[in-house]
């Protein structure tokens, strides 16, 4: 701006309206996979915990009921 309050050249034009819409289509498609991977984890992660806990307590009985041994696999713990 000038001292007296015009503008030293002409003001600059905004975006255009394709860039607008470009900008708001990404912005939206961006938007839809991040809300995709949200409910995707939301809806994964406490399925493996269940799977995880199933897993380990199914290791933890059967190494009770068969002293020590799974299948063919012998746990041994070393002392050091």
């Amino acid at each position: 701006m000038t001292p007296s309050g015009g503008f030293a050249g002409s003001p600059a034009r905004g975006p255009s309206f394709g860039v607008i819409l470009a900008r708001v289509v990404a912005f939206t498609i961006l938007l839809g996979v991040a809300a995709l991977v949200f409910w995707l984890a939301v809806f994964t992660v406490p399925i493996l915990m269940v799977i995880g806990l199933a897993g380990y307590l199914y290791f933890r009985f059967k190494m009770a009921r068969h002293g020590g041994r799974f299948g063919s696999v012998t746990v041994r713990h070393f002392r050091r």
